[in-house]
């Protein structure tokens, strides 16, 4: 049997607020520790755990708006899940969702964000090996997510999701959706614009909805370097690689390459990324026919650029131990001793370490 527990602690400096997050969960286990109230759940999806704040401010870090901006821009979602329910007078109900998911390693970057918000619930997918912050309040996500954006705008095109996402509250608060079906049927005009559109079964069963026309997003700058340290966060790779080469006493060439990934899109912003760092190229990515990279490889570019750049602006989460064997391959390289046996070998055991291979210990 699975039972239904629909908690709604909010996560604001001391108070209780409207219910945020429902999720079907049988709990076998409470704990507490740092600030939050961990529980230990099981659904139909498997084992999820979710942390609700207690009011305690969580201290790691005070993030700058326009990193959470930044952030946002390459990892959040805007969405609206729609589901038939008999308690509305449409017939459907509407469920607004502002969520960010990451990798189950960046909890603490989560926590980090969920107390910048003070709003919303942290969760894990253990299954999955990730971590979800998630707001589904509408009046919430006005009070706070939206004033946010407004005051710290998004740059890449999921700015035009964000404005669609928006309206849809602005028609959720006012009741529309669930008192008609012409409500219902502005929604999904909204939901078909947004991210991938309706599903088969809302087509199936809204057959004439036309898509709401999508805002353009123009005018694309860096406003901030906050903005592009939080980009980073998300969507950056600081990569090491070494490659065989006879041409080398070693038998081995080392270089680096710094690079962000997006959808061809986004090749406009990208573009930008030279002029502000005043380095780098655009190449179409070998992986994805719909993907375009910014790289950065020239050695004097890494180390007189990029590098210093954050250096001054660190990063927030688990990718700036990334950058941190990133800057000691460099100073190997710098000190010629890549071309060293003893240096290859050190720079291959920090590669070892990077990106997807890193191994941290979890709250």
């Amino acid at each position: 049997m699975l039972f239904f527990f629909y908690f709604g602690l909010l996560h604001t400096k001391g108070s209780l607020r409207d219910n945020d997050n429902s999720t079907p969960m049988l709990a076998n286990r409470t704990s507490l520790k740092g600030g939050f109230i961990f529980i230990t759940a099981h659904g139909s999806k498997g084992a999820l755990k979710r942390f609700y704040s207690t009011g305690v401010d969580v201290k790691e870090s005070k993030l700058s708006p326009y990193w959470v901006t930044g952030f946002a821009d390459a990892e959040s979602t805007f969405s609206l899940k729609v589901s038939k329910s008999g308690a509305t007078r449409s017939g459907w109900n509407i469920v607004p969702e502002f969520q960010i998911t990451l990798h189950s390693r960046d909890l603490l970057l989560l926590r980090k964000i969920h107390s910048f918000f003070g709003v919303g619930t942290v969760s894990e997918r253990q299954t999955r090996d990730q971590v979800y912050y998630t707001i589904q309040s509408a009046r919430t996500i006005a009070n706070v997510i939206i004033p946010h954006f407004d005051a710290y705008p998004l740059i890449t095109q999921k700015k035009a999701d964000y404005l669609l996402f928006k309206q849809a509250i602005g028609l959720l608060l006012s009741g529309q959706s669930r008192s008609s079906i012409e409500g219902i049927n502005k929604i999904l005009s909204i939901k078909k614009s947004m991210n991938k559109g309706l599903s088969d079964i809302l087509n199936i069963n809204f057959p004439t909805i036309l898509p709401e026309p999508r805002p353009e997003v123009s005018g694309l700058s860096i406003p901030d370097p906050n903005w592009l340290r939080g980009f980073v966060d998300g969507e950056g790779y600081f990569y090491a690689r070494s490659l065989k080469n006879n041409n080398y006493s070693t038998g081995f060439s080392v270089n680096l390459i710094f690079s962000i990934f997006q959808h061809v899109r986004d090749e406009g912003l990208l573009t930008t990324f030279i002029e502000y760092l005043g380095c780098g190229r655009i190449e179409k990515a070998s992986t994805r026919p719909d993907g375009v990279n910014f790289v950065v490889s020239k050695f004097s570019d890494i180390k007189e650029k990029i590098i210093p750049f954050f250096q001054t602006s660190p990063l927030e989460g688990i990718k700036n131990r990334d950058l941190l064997d990133f800057v000691e391959v460099a100073n190997i390289i710098e000190a010629k001793g890549h071309l060293t046996i003893e240096g290859v070998n050190k720079i291959n055991s920090l590669k070892s370490g990077m990106n997807s291979s890193r191994v941290i210990n979890k709250l």
